[in-house]
């Protein structure tokens, strides 16, 4: 067709007949389109007004549509924009132009007309690469879904290619990609489809595959992960409507494990370490205290752990659960036998939360001996640590870490002691008291010792590497009152609500002051624990600087990128192996710290799974089909407010007054924040983590361990957190 003030053809193209290679002239859309077409995708029939068009007047467009738009039929069309620089490999900017849907054939003229205006809107040529020439513009038939979607065949979170995530509303899929809905979404992986959440319930499992499958053949052909959207007419049959690459992916990482079995990052030290852990620090404290703590068990309760007690997975640390198998069950009962004949009180410290645990002796072993001999130890150390000979701190370094995971061994026992507790509670409030009183067993448990001012310094993270911060301020007075009367007020409700069984109200009390007397005890004993570690680092940095007057190291803190051998032969006067490369673990360990790693590796039973799926019901989660991040209930209440994701220390200062801190973990230098957040998330930790009991006594919501949330939930969301069902949803 000629333009009738110029020489020059401007053509309008099948949607079939345009390949990749006529991207120049009828946008990255349009092109891929093509090629879907070619590959015998179903696609919507249509047609492509090329980018030159953009260079006629409104008249002359409008009758090279009237001749060209007869072999489509009557209509309804959907219209939309095909950047020349749109969905490559490099840029894909969905939303960034206008869409018109649902366009009838005798308004095609102007619903092109829009398309091509929104080409000068503000936030389209800011993003728009620069010199990019204009766009064009495609014409296909309308199609008219039950449902709608997108299908990215690999996870956007965490890199996994082996993951499709499929999103989906009823209707028309410009509620999805809007922002204005936020859908069911599915995950399509080796063990089959698995519901992540269902606010619109607007496909099926079956459908969920289906798209999934259609979405990895369009990827397999292309070689790159795709994002690709969808829609499922009345008749059921499946439709795309644009496939792209997907940009700015996570490496492609595997997780698995290195040995059998099952590891986690939400147990035990597990949940105290939310970052890649630094060569120095997994080889020497975290080894050592593990060593030292299965010992303790094999002698207080005859369990004997199978080797190894963690895995290092992409710089990622993950405890073993390996212990609870059947069997190392069976290894372990022998001696487990002889400890119930010898000490049945002991024994009941590992037994499940419908048993009594026997917690009175525990805490006396902790707070006669293990207490004193920890802080003695530590003073002890702080007294010589400047003037001892440097070829002597490995040795205090080795008694500093046995000793802490002596004392990490007691808090599992006592702090476990309390998280069973909390379980019974929880499951008596449930049954017995949710019904009339509504709401949680959470607020039972808080407000019993406003923290205190600290006299010395607090620990960001437990690596090494981390430096310690100064002294925190304290929660302020109505803060506390608050929390101390929201209390009262639940336990008098509870009572009241069980006069009437004098059986019941007896096993509350019961549950209610056990629980209630291991709360302090187990914030004293969390918090302690990390008195050792501003000792320590200082140790760790003078054979730092030691290596460094030697020049076998740049500088004294590269000595936290050399394992403990490494670092300690090198004090010796061995020179480094050459395969020794710290500026390059260096850099690993930076890329490291920007995967997100998954809350297990390994393979553990079905039973075991569905066993460890349950823990936070226990203690009151519930499944929300609006959650954008689901985890442990830790501090009651709701907050409503914008997210705040912080990493670290230097980033301290951008929390402002009212926003949700969003964490991988907090530890006790992160706790001024708590002063200012109207509520806190977590990727890992417990109902007994340092997040739970400081949000419980600064009195705001708290969901902590969800295992993603730095990631899922971005700075500037608008969210409100529910921290006594455990979801973080839109707000």
């Amino acid at each position: 067709m000629m333009n009738s003030t110029a020489t020059r053809a401007v053509t309008v193209r099948r949607l079939a007949e345009v390949r990749m290679a006529d991207t120049a002239d009828v946008g990255g859309k349009a092109a891929s389109l093509g090629e879907l077409l070619a590959a015998g995708v179903r696609v919507p029939d249509g047609m492509v007004l090329a980018a030159d068009a953009a260079d006629m007047t409104a008249d002359e467009r409008r009758s090279l549509l009237h001749a060209a738009a007869g072999d489509l039929g009557a209509g309804p069309f959907a219209v939309r924009s095909s950047g020349i620089s749109e969905d490559g490999a490099d840029h894909s900017y969905a939303g960034m132009y206008e869409s018109v849907l649902d366009v009838p054939a005798d308004e095609l003229a102007g619903a092109v007309e829009r398309c091509l205006a929104s080409a000068g809107a503000a936030r389209a040529a800011e993003y728009r690469p620069a010199g990019e020439r204009g766009m064009a513009v495609i014409i296909q038939q309308m199609v008219h879904p039950v449902a709608a979607g997108v299908a990215l065949t690999a996870d956007p979170i965490n890199g996994d290619r082996r993951s499709c995530v499929v999103a989906a509303v009823r209707g028309l899929g410009e509620r999805l990609v809007s922002g204005e809905a936020l859908g069911d979404e599915w995950v399509v992986d080796e063990g089959g489809p698995t519901a992540r959440r269902e606010p619109e319930h607007a496909i099926d499992r079956d459908q969920a595959v289906q798209i999934a499958n259609e979405a990895r053949r369009i990827a397999a052909a292309r070689g790159i992960p795709q994002d690709i959207e969808w829609a499922i007419d009345g008749e059921g049959t499946i439709w795309i409507v644009q496939a792209r690459p997907m940009t700015a992916l996570p490496p492609d990482v595997s997780w698995d494990a290195p040995a059998p079995g099952g590891y986690t990052r939400m147990l035990r030290l597990g949940e105290w370490i939310g970052e890649p852990v630094t060569p120095l620090f997994e080889s020497w404290l975290v080894t050592a205290m593990e060593n030292r703590m299965h010992a303790l068990y094999r002698e207080q309760i005859g369990q004997i752990a199978p080797r190894p007690y963690h895995v290092v997975v992409n710089g990622w640390y993950f405890y073993s659960i390996n212990f609870i198998s059947g069997g190392a069950f069976i290894r372990s009962l022998p001696g487990m036998l002889a400890t119930l004949v010898r000490s049945p009180r002991v024994i009941a410290g590992i037994m499940p939360p419908t048993v009594r645990h026997s917690f009175p002796l525990v805490e006396r072993k902790w707070r006669e001996d293990v207490q004193p001999r920890y802080q003695t130890a530590v003073a002890d150390a702080e007294g010589r640590l400047e003037t001892l000979p440097v070829a002597d701190l490995p040795l205090l370094l080795d008694q500093l870490t046995e000793l802490a995971g002596e004392y990490f061994m007691w808090i599992t026992a006592l702090a476990g002691a309390a998280y069973k507790m909390e379980i019974n509670l929880s499951g008596f409030y449930r049954r017995h008291l949710a019904g009339s009183l509504g709401g949680s067993h959470l607020p039972l448990l808080a407000g019993f010792a406003r923290p205190a001012p600290r006299k010395r310094e607090a620990i960001v993270s437990l690596d090494w590497w981390h430096p310690s911060l100064p002294l925190e301020p304290t929660a302020s007075t109505d803060h506390h009152s608050r929390v101390v009367d929201a209390r009262q007020a639940a336990e008098s409700a509870a009572f009241a609500a069980l006069a009437s069984s004098p059986r019941r109200l007896r096993a509350f009390r019961r549950l209610l002051a056990d629980s209630q007397h291991l709360v302090p005890i187990r914030e004293e004993q969390t918090d302690e624990l990390t008195i050792a570690w501003p000792v320590m680092r200082r140790a760790v940095l003078r054979i730092g600087e030691a290596l460094a007057d030697r020049g076998v190291i740049a500088d004294p803190d590269d000595v936290f990128f050399l394992t403990r051998s490494e670092a300690v032969a090198a004090l010796e006067g061995a020179p480094l192996p050459p395969t020794v490369d710290v500026p390059g673990r260096r850099a690993l360990w930076s890329e490291q710290a920007r995967l997100v790693p998954p809350p297990m590796v390994g393979h553990v039973n079905p039973m075991l799974q569905r066993l460890w799926d349950s823990f936070p019901g226990m203690i009151g989660a519930r499944k929300s089909d609006h959650a954008l991040a689901s985890g442990v209930p830790a501090s009651p209440g709701r907050a409503t407010g914008l997210v705040r994701v912080i990493r670290g220390p230097e980033e301290f200062d951008e929390l402002q007054s009212g926003e949700v801190l969003v964490a991988p973990l907090t530890a006790p230098a992160w706790t001024p924040l708590f002063n200012v957040a109207a509520a806190v998330v977590t990727d890992v930790g417990s109902a007994a983590s340092h997040a739970s009991i400081i949000a419980r006594e600064y009195g705001i919501p708290a969901v902590v361990g969800c295992g993603d949330a730095t990631s899922r939930l971005r700075t500037g969301m608008r969210v409100t957190v529910d921290g006594s069902t455990g979801n973080v949803e839109p707000g």
